[in-house]
């Protein structure tokens, strides 16, 4: 028992300073100083050749922590190396490769997914010596890195915890909580030329000044205030910060223009409210077609022979029209609504000045084209049909006088008829075209309500 107790002590002494003797990248590195190195490269036959020319090698330490090694391969190339895990690092890497630091020598090396190391170059540091074989520093490496990488945990930690502890100390730095503010403003980054349905984006940042005259802004205007710091609240568009996107639905913007709005959360009583007003100049277009062919199989069972598939038909639609007053400007724009009677929803809603256009397709999709002969089917197979196009009513109230809204229902086109495999056999017959669609074009009272 005595014996059986003191074998257990000595292995419990063994792993502990095993583990103790550990030494992270910080700690070896002490011996080490910037310098020219002598470097072995790897050849063909994974032997180590000695260059002739040395490379400069240079160590930048804050304190006892190495921040990052300089590595000017070939005596040209700056290869700037970064340590894995700062406080406790078992290597630095540059892109792909890693260099780890060993008794009077660094590894230039490769890592995979396996845990294995494949070493490139040696650099030995002045007065040292290096006399391994490939084989060897190889395993040496991978033992070394994957052994520190256990003893990580609390460093990971500690840096995770202090990279928190910055960022927090940054955002209290730049916000408005606990600072005496006058007003907050918002800002356009630049003034949109146009503001429709569909488009671009508006950029846009807040600006806010302080009781001592000092101003923050957001990271968009080239501050770092927090977005963190205020309450969204806008209208007519998304509710997000930096950007915003005008609503594609008219019935989200009853008062003709968008309002951004943003409240100050540690001064609730300081608000900013900015004005846009639509221009409803931005060219739309509208697709309600047949799927084609070769998308038939997405809507239904399909048996796929030679023959190519029929495409399908596009949706009957209803359109109505009628014209308004801007409530911002004065001027006279167009109240759009589509409604598609095949499926019975609205679609869109939209409200665009007169002369802007509107294009809204209800066109068949095109026939699948045939398969090619093949030895056993020598014959080409058929196109198939094109769809036809929908019926659009157009139902205009007496009070527009002008629109440029363009409707195309006509028929798609039928699929190409397969090639013959030879000579002798035939070739697939094209397609036929789909019908057209009929437009119906009605004047009458139109309510809208949006």
């Amino acid at each position: 028992m005595r014996y059986l107790t003191t074998y257990l002590m000595v292995i419990t002494c063994i792993v502990f300073c095993s583990a103790k003797a550990q030494k992270s990248q910080n700690e070896i590195l002490q011996q080490f100083e910037s310098g020219k190195y002598t470097v072995y490269k790897v050849t063909d036959k994974e032997k180590f050749e000695k260059i002739k020319k040395t490379w400069p090698v240079e160590i930048t330490k804050v304190r006892d922590d190495v921040s990052q090694v300089l590595v000017k391969r070939s005596g040209i190339l700056d290869e700037l190396f970064k340590p894995d895990v700062p406080g406790y690092p078992a290597y630095f890497a540059y892109k792909t490769y890693r260099l780890s630091f060993m008794k009077d020598y660094a590894v230039y090396y490769s890592w995979n997914g396996k845990q294995q190391a494949t070493t490139k170059y040696i650099l030995v540091k002045p007065g040292g010596d290096f006399g391994a074989s490939w084989e060897v520093t190889n395993k040496n490496v991978a033992t070394y890195a994957t052994a520190t990488f256990k003893n990580q945990t609390g460093a990971r930690a500690n840096v995770k915890q202090a990279k928190a502890k910055m960022v927090e100390a940054e955002r209290k730095a730049n916000s408005l909580e606990g600072k005496q503010v006058s007003k907050i403003e918002i800002q356009l980054v630049e003034e949109p030329s146009k503001v429709g349905h569909f488009s671009e984006a508006i950029h846009y940042g807040v600006i806010a000044t302080l009781k001592d005259g000092t101003k923050r802004k957001t990271k968009n205007l080239k501050g770092k205030l927090p977005w963190d710091d205020f309450k969204l609240s806008h209208q007519g568009c998304s509710n997000t910060i930096d950007i915003v996107r005008v609503d594609e639905d008219a019935t989200q913007i009853p008062e003709d223009k968008l309002v951004l709005k943003v409240t100050s959360v540690y001064h609730p009583s300081l608000k900013a409210i900015k004005n846009i007003n639509m221009t409803n100049d931005v060219a739309i277009k509208v697709n309600q077609n047949g799927f084609w062919g070769y998308e038939r199989e997405k809507h239904m069972a399909v048996s796929q022979g030679m023959d190519g598939q029929h495409a399908g038909r596009a949706d009957n639609l209803t359109v109505k029209v009628k014209t308004v007053t801007h409530k911002q400007t004065g001027k006279k724009i167009n109240k759009i609504e589509i409604f598609n009677t095949t499926k019975n929803k609205i679609i869109a809603r939209y409200k665009l000045t007169p002369e802007t256009q509107l294009i809204i397709n209800a066109i068949g999709g095109q026939g699948m084209n045939g398969f090619d002969g093949t030895s056993s089917r020598p014959n080409g197979g058929n196109g198939g049909y094109g769809g036809a196009g929908g019926n659009v009513t157009f139902i205009k109230d007496p009070s527009v006088t002008k629109h440029n809204i363009i409707i195309n229902t006509s028929g798609g086109k039928g699929g190409k008829g397969g090639s013959p495999k030879y000579s002798t056999a035939s070739r697939g017959r094209n397609g036929t075209a789909g019908n057209n669609g009929n437009t119906i074009k009605q004047t009458k009272k139109v309510t809208l309500n949006f």
